[in-house]
């Protein structure tokens, strides 16, 4: 995500994935000993995002470290790391505690709180919380084996994630710049041969009927035009077999 280049980013889950049970691995972007997620970014809000995403969209048990889904930063020394979590917007310790808390709030607590964040559509929390519902909901995010797909565009990565006849597919953008006339394919048995609709699950994009070779591999299907820095998820389902 710093690059803008997704390279590299599916190998070590599949690695993990040939060894290791879904269930026995957990995956996650801080914690307690290392700066925040958006103080790794500059407090850059959008790489943030798209972290999250990848986060709670890969194979996996993903921690969440508090704070994080809300975008708190901080850096070094780890008392800075350890910030009382803002759950609203002013009061006595923004609602943390009625006591003394052992550190002061955070700076960007007026930003970083459940309160604001809660009443944004858009907001960091609120794609924590409707992710983890997803995850929750379907059986192929929550369990699914990865099946990575090749892009035409190294900003751009894809995978599915399939369980049984249940698959979803995932499409993230890391560059800073909107993309356009990207296409995935994949190995042979990504897929059943056939043709295929994309509900959307997240995201705003709309993705056309496409079609999958009788040996299961994809070819060159565009994608939709993916805003910087953002991720969509559609469910996939087969209508006719070719």
């Amino acid at each position: 995500i710093r690059r803008g280049d997704g390279s590299g980013v599916l190998a070590p889950v599949l690695r993990l994935q040939q060894r290791v049970g879904n269930a026995r691995w957990s995956p996650f972007l801080r914690n307690h000993d290392q700066p925040r997620t958006r103080s790794e970014f500059d407090g850059d809000w959008d790489k943030a995002r798209v972290a999250s995403f990848l986060l709670l969209t890969l194979p996996g048990i993903p921690f969440v470290y508090y704070g994080e889904e809300l975008g708190m930063t901080g850096k070094k020394p780890d008392e800075l790391l350890r910030t009382p979590m803002a759950w609203t917007r002013g009061g006595a310790h923004a609602g943390f505690t009625t006591g003394t808390p052992w550190q002061l709030l955070s700076p960007d607590s007026l930003e970083a709180n459940v309160e604001a964040q809660s009443a944004n559509p858009a907001s960091l929390l609120n794609l924590h919380r409707t992710l983890i519902h997803l995850r929750a909901s379907n059986t192929a995010l929550a369990r699914g084996v990865l099946v990575p797909l090749t892009t035409n565009d190294p900003a751009v990565i894809a995978f599915l994630r399939r369980d049984g006849t249940r698959v979803v597919l995932v499409i993230a953008n890391l560059g800073a710049a909107s993309h356009g006339g990207v296409t995935l394919s994949s190995a042979a048995g990504a897929l059943r041969g056939g043709r295929y609709a994309a509900r959307p699950l997240f995201g705003l994009a709309t993705f056309a009927p496409f079609r999958v070779a009788p040996d299961g591999k994809m070819r060159e299907t565009s994608v939709p035009p993916l805003p910087a820095h953002s991720g969509v998820v559609f469910e996939l389902s087969r209508r006719v077999a070719r």
